[in-house]
């Protein structure tokens, strides 16, 4: 169900025809329990890139001078995808009533996977003719190999403490009915506060600590018709299918240690390391239409209505370790990082010197 699916994957790429791919509701539309093991296969990526894509971009530069400093910024978490994660077996799946009409073609596509191939799933019951009592096509992938993740940012700089703040306003992400939001906290500190020995150098080393929150709102439109049935079909669709709605949450909390060096008074070097976690949350709401086998076994399918069909989560973490650049001038500076890890990539930080 391209809709619930990929309503996390426009939070960086507007690019893609949103309305179109989240105005087909195929997959929850084959049972619940299968739906469910199918979404996870298709959104993880996202919800991995996400995840890990909100603790990027969080190093702030050590001071060393009594005068305090507000600093605002635009940020970017290019968050790259293993080539392992752009498809998915179906057949590894453990799905109890669907399977890949043909044996031979198994392999669908992830969020981030090819944007034209599809493979038709169906019903592993059958009628007296030998049919698949329904079948679907899974969604096709965005063809992306990235997650851009953009942020603002807000930090105040004081002689050896760092406080962030990191927002997404609730807004309305372009060509779709997403709405929204994210909001972080970041604290980083140089130990030069309690270790005189690191005081008075050009080499700085600095804890930090940051918690991230990402929530997403959408109305949904799944309605019947998404499924061929090809067979007698008992049941019926009284609906109405209004007040469906998605809500996606993100959380991530990164520990991590930095040490930087002052190659001149303007360009510094910094590198480091630690430890992410995080949890994504999915929550369908409202009246769907689902398909099912006839359990009296009279090879015909059950059309029902389901109320609030999905309630999904999952944790993940990860070791980064993250190297970066960045370069000071009088009211602006701009700072590149790398992060070598799963789930890593690029960071860009574009700021300005308020006072």
């Amino acid at each position: 169900m391209k809709k619930l699916f990929i309503l996390a994957l426009l939070l960086g790429i507007s690019s893609i025809n949103a309305q179109k791919v989240i105005n087909s509701g195929s997959l929850i539309q084959g049972g619940l329990d299968d739906g469910e093991k199918l979404l996870r296969a298709y959104i993880t990526p996202v919800n991995k890139a996400i995840v890990f894509g909100l603790s990027d971009v969080t190093y702030t530069k050590n001071k060393r001078d009594d005068d305090r400093r507000l600093l605002l910024s635009v940020k970017l978490a290019y968050v790259s995808v293993p080539n392992a994660d752009f498809t998915y077996d179906v057949s590894k799946l453990n799905l109890q009533h669907i399977e890949a009409k043909d044996p031979a073609k198994t392999i669908a596509q992830t969020a981030f996977g090819d944007s034209l191939k599809t493979i038709t799933l169906v019903s592993k019951d059958h009628d007296l003719f030998g049919r698949p009592l329904y079948e679907f096509d899974t969604p096709t992938g965005s063809q992306k190999s990235a997650l851009p993740l953009p942020s603002l940012g807000l930090t105040y700089r004081m002689k050896y403490t760092n406080l962030s703040v990191n927002v997404i306003p609730y807004v309305q992400v372009p060509t779709s009915d997403l709405m929204v939001g994210m909001l972080g906290f970041s604290v980083q500190q140089d130990l030069a506060m309690f270790v005189n020995g690191l005081q008075g150098k050009n080499f700085a080393v600095s804890l930090q600590g940051s918690a991230s929150g990402l929530y997403g709102n959408a109305a949904l439109d799944v309605k019947p018709g998404a499924v061929t049935v090809p067979v007698t079909m008992t049941g019926s669709h009284p609906g109405p299918y209004d007040n469906q709605e998605i809500n996606i949450f993100y959380t991530s909390i990164n520990v991590g240690a930095y040490a930087d060096y002052a190659l001149t008074k303007s360009i510094s070097l910094f590198a480091g390391g630690g430890v992410n976690m995080g949890s994504s949350r999915i929550l369908v709401k409202g009246n769907y239409p689902v398909y099912t086998s006839d359990p009296s076994g009279n090879g015909s399918v059950v059309a029902d209505d389901v109320t609030d069909p999905l309630d999904m989560s999952d944790s993940f973490s990860r070791a980064k370790f993250e190297l970066g650049a960045r370069a000071d001038w009088n009211k602006f500076y701009v700072q590149l990082n790398y992060n070598i890890s799963t789930y890593g990539g690029l960071g860009l930080n574009l700021g300005y010197k308020m006072f």
